[in-house]
């Protein structure tokens, strides 16, 4: 059996392995269907609507296969994906920012999928540094480096990916800054379903809060979510809490169990 992709010794591996970091997976949720095309490939081509915990509960499983799994493991869930995006293609069905009614998509659209993962980079750093540690900008430049292997394993062109941490975050403000990313009522629709306050989906509700919270401000308006004053005094407070904690308990407390039965066997 082939060991991982990532050594534990990498700080992709450090900082993934932090159990909070999985509070950034709504945000980057919302920020990947924030782009009219992947929100009309996941509104037309997924079951969202009918097992929304089921959904997010694969793609952390996917996630974690990749990172902290045998290369083995991680080369079939990275097959898998690419399998099931194949079949992720048609055309909008209304205008939405920049693009026409008829603009087609597809889920191995190299642009789309570059967006996709810079949106889980962008948001792990994010609530690792919020609710864990401050990372200096080499610390930020080594992380980003290392994601880099996702990228070629799912087959982006590296011309179009960002070289660097500076680079990554150029594309990032400038996306965020453009009408390309733009919320479409498909958008708000799967957001209502994957974390509206129902019966069913409680918990997810109650797990999305901090990723609602870290959204950039334009879209918390564009998805029509309430944040106050008070909701982000509660959030940054907490966040304080306990990264103030966290110094004081061993990692092997706040890691995930994946991350900590694959670094005693690797």
């Amino acid at each position: 059996m082939k060991p991982p992709l990532f050594s534990p010794e990498s700080l992709f591996w450090r900082v993934n392995r932090e159990l909070v970091c999985a509070l950034a997976g709504p945000r980057a949720v919302l920020m990947q269907i924030a782009h009219p095309l992947v929100a009309a490939g996941v509104a037309e081509h997924s079951s969202f609507r009918r097992g929304r915990f089921g959904r997010l509960y694969r793609t952390a499983a996917a996630a974690a296969s990749i990172t902290f799994c045998s290369e083995d493991l991680a080369m079939k869930a990275i097959r898998s994906i690419n399998r099931k995006h194949s079949r992720v293609h048609g055309v909008l069905r209304e205008q939405c920012g920049v693009f026409p009614a008829g603009t087609p998509y597809d889920a191995n659209d190299p642009e789309l999928k570059l967006w996709v993962l810079n949106t889980i980079t962008d948001s792990t750093l994010l609530v690792y540094e919020t609710f864990v540690a401050p990372l200096s900008e080499s610390e930020r430049e080594q992380y980003y480096i290392e994601s880099l292997v996702a990228m070629k394993l799912f087959g982006i062109p590296g011309e179009i990916v960002p070289s660097g941490y500076a680079e990554f975050r150029s594309y990032m403000d400038r996306m965020l800054g453009s009408d390309v990313i733009t919320v479409s009522p498909a958008a708000r629709e799967i957001a209502r379903s994957l974390f509206s306050p129902t019966p069913g989906g409680a918990a997810l509700y109650m797990g999305s809060g901090v990723g609602i919270g870290l959204l950039p401000a334009r879209m918390k308006r564009e998805f029509g979510f309430k944040w106050g004053p008070h909701r982000e005094k509660l959030l940054l407070g907490g966040a304080a809490i306990h990264a103030r904690i966290r110094r004081h308990v061993p990692a092997i407390f706040c890691s995930s169990p994946i991350a900590t039965l694959a670094g005693w066997v690797y």
